[in-house]
């Protein structure tokens, strides 16, 4: 009997060049795949740090004019 760990779903695996070129496209893969959970990641925090630095600016823009009307 043959050794079937190294097979995936009964193909025969690759070997040589075509297995390099299988490993970088793997590889390739999950860097895209990183790089873009990373920059949903950034763009998120940087929205609520956009969001965070408005909300404060209408505060002191309210307080401000609240101390401005009272004389």
């Amino acid at each position: 009997m043959s050794d079937q760990s190294n097979h995936r779903e009964g193909a025969p695996s690759k070997r040589g060049e075509a297995a390099w070129k299988e490993a970088r496209e793997r590889v390739a893969a999950r860097n895209d795949q990183a790089r873009k959970a990373g920059k949903q990641r950034r763009e998120a925090s940087e929205r609520q740090r956009t969001e965070a630095r408005r909300t404060a600016e209408h505060r002191r823009m309210a307080e401000f004019l609240a101390k401005r009307r009272t004389p």
